[in-house]
C-alpha cells in the first residue's frame, strides 16, 4: 500500500510532500521545504519503520546547505550514526521527532496504540530545522477521543511546556495541526 500527503505549514510558510509505502517494512520519503525562524529551508528525509512503527532509521538531509544527518536505532533507545559510532547523548529515544513535519507525530501514535484516556510519555530524537541539530526530546501523547472517522490525541513538549490538541485519519495522519499544519491532499493506491 502506498499513501501520498501534502501538508501546508502554517508557522512559517511551507510545503511537505510525503510518500509512504507499507509492507514488510514501513517507509516514509519526504521533500519539504518552506520557511521558519526567519530562514529558507528544503530538506528531505527518509523513516524507515519495522511494521509494529518502530523506528530503525532515520535520514534527514538538508538540501540548501548539503548537509546529512543518519542514525539507527540498534535495540530499544540505542542509536549509532552511519559508521557504527554510538551516540550515548540519545540513549532512550525510541521515535523521531523532524520540527518541520507532522508525519513524526504519527510514529507514536501508531506505535503506542494507545486507548482512549491513556497517554505515554516518551524521548525521541528531535530534528531542529533550519540548523539540523539532533537532540533528545521529552514529549507525552494523551488520546483524547475517537470519532467514526478521526481520533485527537493531546501533545505535550515536557521540556518547554508547548501542549497542541492535534486531529489525526483513521490512518493516524495528522490533518490539523492547529496553528502549525494543515492536510492540504491524499491519495492512497
Amino acid at each position: 500500500m502506498q499513501t501520498e500527503v501534502i501538508w501546508e505549514q502554517i508557522v512559517g510558510k511551507g510545503l511537505e510532500h510525503l510518500i509512504l509505502g507499507q509492507g514488510k517494512k514501513i517507509e516514509a520519503e519526504s521533500l519539504a521545504l518552506g520557511m521558519i525562524e526567519g530562514a529558507a529551508y528544503r530538506i528531505k528525509y527518509q523513516i524507515i519503520c519495522d511494521t509494529d512503527w518502530k523506528v530503525e532509521s532515520v535520514r534527514v538531509k538538508d538540501l540548501l546547505n548539503n548537509r546529512a544527518l543518519a542514525f539507527i536505532q540498534k535495540e530499544d533507545g540505542a542509536w549509532s550514526d552511519e559508521q557504527d559510532h554510538l551516540i550515548e547523548a540519545l540513549n532512550g529515544c525510541i521515535d523521531v521527532d523532524i520540527m518541520i513535519t507532522p508525519f513524526t507525530n504519527t510514529l507514536p501514535i501508531k506505535r503506542l496504540k494507545l486507548a482512549p484516556g491513556e497517554s505515554k510519555e516518551i524521548s525521541v530524537l528531535y530534528f531542529h530545522i533550519p540548523d539540523l541539530t539532533v537532540s533528545k526530546f521529552d514529549q507525552r501523547y494523551t488520546f483524547l477521543s475517537q470519532e467514526k472517522d478521526y481520533g485527537v490525541y493531546k501533545y505535550e513538549s515536557l521540556g518547554s511546556g508547548f501542549t497542541s490538541d492535534i486531529k489525526v485519519d483513521a490512518d493516524g495522519l495528522v490533518t490539523d495541526y492547529p496553528g502549525i499544519f494543515k492536510m492540504a491532499w491524499k491519495r492512497t493506491d
